[in-house]
């Protein structure tokens, strides 16, 4: 005999709801795209009328798998800023990685910890379960998304993305240069408030012997850079149109400043050449920006549409 189920609307659009904002808050960070609470909600509200909409036997068409890859589509186009072709692709994957994530925890959890002796029929019934899921369920799904985003992310920047996104770069200051590997950093947001130009990063001692003196003693005098007194004794040379004064913000350091320059140019080296980009300001960091050394630059991320795309 098959059992029969109750189902409440009203809690299904809002467990719906909830797990699909908790999945693209997760989408995200994951991809470290800057979104707002409003857009999340809009997304997710797409993805819990989806799935009010399948429990309707006149819209079982809903459950073709063209038609769910469309929804996903609406959703992340909803809750994400359009960036590129290639941005909302790496969003759209690191949606259905989040998604599957979830979904596998919730399943371990109903494997682990359901009454059901056959577990084929929780399987068959996997439409029922989901449309009669409770707060437990969420909370695991939840859990998940979480512990993704806290250690998955970590993971991703730590080793993949040092690897693949490693390039080699030469800096110029008139005729001097200097060469070392540089990060893609997706985290860098750096920008010349004046010009708007982005911003990449690069240790003091990279760029030690391509400075002037006057910048190199006021490095060394300390941790505490004095950007008052560089920009004063660079006020007679040819250096001081190249000085730019970059705001930023990061962990223990809040409404910091930081020492930018602007280039001749960087030159970025990859597979299919070399990239010229002028339109760029290095911003002078005076500690090491990875203690192995396996880089000593962080680029923006803006650079990837030049070189190997994004």
């Amino acid at each position: 005999m098959e059992r029969e189920y109750t189902i409440y609307l009203d809690m299904v659009f809002l467990i719906n709801f909830l797990m699909d904002y908790i999945l693209l808050w997760a989408a995200a960070r994951f991809s470290q795209v800057n979104t707002s609470f409003l857009r999340l909600a809009l997304g997710a509200l797409v993805g819990a009328f989806y799935s009010l909409a399948l429990l309707l036997p006149s819209l079982n068409f809903l459950l073709s798998i063209s038609l769910k890859i469309l929804f996903s589509v609406v959703m992340v186009l909803t809750a994400f800023p359009y960036q590129g072709f290639r941005r909302f692709i790496q969003s759209l994957g690191y949606f259905y990685i989040v998604a599957f994530t979830m979904g596998g925890a919730v399943l371990g959890a109903l494997y682990l910890l359901s009454e059901e002796t056959d577990i084929y029929q929780i399987v068959k019934g996997i439409f029922i379960f989901i449309a009669n899921i409770k707060f437990t369920w969420l909370f695991v799904a939840a859990a998940a998304a979480f512990f993704l985003v806290k250690y998955g992310v970590t993971f991703v920047k730590s080793n993949f993305l040092k690897s693949f996104f490693s390039v080699p770069i030469i800096i110029r200051f008139g005729n001097k240069e200097v060469s070392a590997r540089a990060l893609i950093d997706t985290g860098n947001q750096l920008r010349d408030p004046l010009t708007q130009r982005p911003v990449m990063v690069a240790e003091y001692d990279l760029l030690k012997k391509i400075l002037p003196s006057e910048i190199s003693k006021v490095f060394d005098e300390g941790n505490d850079i004095d950007l008052e007194k560089i920009t004063s004794v660079l006020e007679n040379t040819n250096w001081v149109s190249r000085v730019r004064i970059i705001p930023y913000s990061s962990i223990g350091k809040y409404r910091g400043m930081l020492l930018g320059l602007r280039p001749d140019e960087v030159l970025v080296i990859t597979s299919d050449g070399i990239v010229k980009i002028k339109d760029i300001i290095v911003g002078i960091y005076h500690k090491k920006l990875s203690p192995e050394g396996n880089y000593r630059a962080l680029l923006h991320p803006e650079v990837l549409h030049s070189t190997i795309g994004y």
